[in-house]
């Protein structure tokens, strides 16, 4: 994979009528990477995709692709691909048609025998060879989004921007159309920014990641990486399933004391802490929170609050005095709604942060991976 940078974000700032979307954005998607975008709804997702591909007017900010400044560039001179959530077909024209006609567009005016060819081989990758006469009318919402893929992907564009491409359809199409995005991106070397809520689509797809909300990239790189270092407590809102357990303490006497809890933990174990507002809050990643039964040695007490089945195994709800978490365990284990239990926070397992700015303030590079 090559290093160099394909697409630079440099501080983007957009508002809708005084509503501000990004707020001073910073984005690097390498050459030939697959970059996911996640975040929840108003993020500010669709707004960089847009900006990328030179569809809004920025208020402030430079973008650069393919190594050169596209800030003011007319849309269609930047040679990428755009999905959009919606489907945006053209109702007159049958499946093949569509998804050949940006190649018969005046920027590239493609032979129809080359038409043909990469319209079938494309067709081929996405599954959907049978349904190339067909108009767009009679397909499902799920064969429309293909065509919609489709559609871009044919161009063999300098990258591909797709917002939430993915989202409107059921779990097994949306596993399978993932695995069809990395074979379309091997076979290709192409680049991608895939925009998504979804944790699981993001970290099934992606290289690296992004985190983005209120407008601004909160973290990016490697899952793991992230994982084992997150910036701050939205990061940790916004990854992982179930997502970091986070619990109000405080720092007492060279330990950190959770609140309503047994437990102490000593501050060394997080290494080196910088100063904060005073409350802090103690993340640790529910995957390393050992849940036993009530009353258990050195031990905190909890309650379960909820009980969700998943087939081979559970997730549960555990609340306590300093805030709650969920946790998947196994159906081994004998737990029911409303059960007293208890909680442990293993030996360098968790992260401080500071319970006002949000911001991780221990440095420790050990917490939980």
């Amino acid at each position: 994979m090559s290093a160099g940078p394909m697409l630079q974000l440099q501080g983007l700032k957009k508002a809708y009528k005084g509503k501000a979307a990004l707020r001073g954005l910073d984005l690097t998607v390498n050459d030939n990477e697959i970059f996911a975008l996640l975040g929840p709804t108003g993020a500010g997702k669709s707004s960089t995709l847009l900006a990328s591909a030179g569809l809004i007017e920025l208020d402030a900010g430079r973008v650069d692709l393919a190594g050169r400044d596209v800030t003011d560039a007319d849309p269609a001179s930047r040679d990428v691909a755009i999905v959009f959530e919606g489907f945006n077909l053209l109702p007159v024209l049958d499946v093949k048609d569509n998804i050949a006609f940006a190649l018969r567009s005046p920027e590239f005016r493609e032979a129809e025998d080359e038409i043909a060819r990469r319209v079938g081989r494309t067709a081929e990758l996405l599954r959907i060879s049978h349904l190339l006469d067909r108009d767009v009318g009679t397909l499902s919402g799920g064969e429309r989004q293909r065509v919609a893929i489709a559609r871009a992907l044919v161009r063999r564009p300098v990258m591909f921007l797709l917002d939430e491409p993915l989202s409107a359809l059921d779990l097994k199409l949306r596993e399978g159309l993932r695995a069809e995005l990395r074979q379309i991106h091997r076979q290709y070397r192409s680049t991608m920014l895939y925009a998504t809520h979804d944790y699981h689509g993001a970290i099934a797809i992606a290289d690296r990641i992004g985190i983005i909300d209120g407008g601004v990239l909160q973290q990016a790189g490697p899952i793991e990486e992230i994982y084992r270092l997150p910036a701050n407590v939205l990061v940790g809102k916004l990854i992982g399933s179930p997502s970091m357990a986070f619990l109000e303490a405080h720092v007492e006497s060279g330990h950190v004391v959770i609140k309503g809890a047994e437990q102490r933990l000593p501050i060394g174990e997080f290494g080196t802490v910088a100063p904060g507002s005073g409350k802090v809050l103690l993340g640790v990643w529910p995957e390393d929170i050992e849940v036993g039964p009530a009353g258990a040695e050195g031990a905190s007490a909890g309650t379960v609050y909820a009980v969700d089945n998943r087939g081979f195994e559970r997730a549960i709800q555990v609340e306590t005095p300093a805030g709650s978490f969920r946790k998947v365990v196994p159906l081994s284990m004998p737990v029911a709604q409303g059960d007293a239990c208890s909680f442990r926070i293993p030996a360098r397992a968790g992260f401080l942060f500071d319970a006002e700015s949000g911001r991780r303030i221990s440095q420790t590079g050990e917490g939980g991976r």
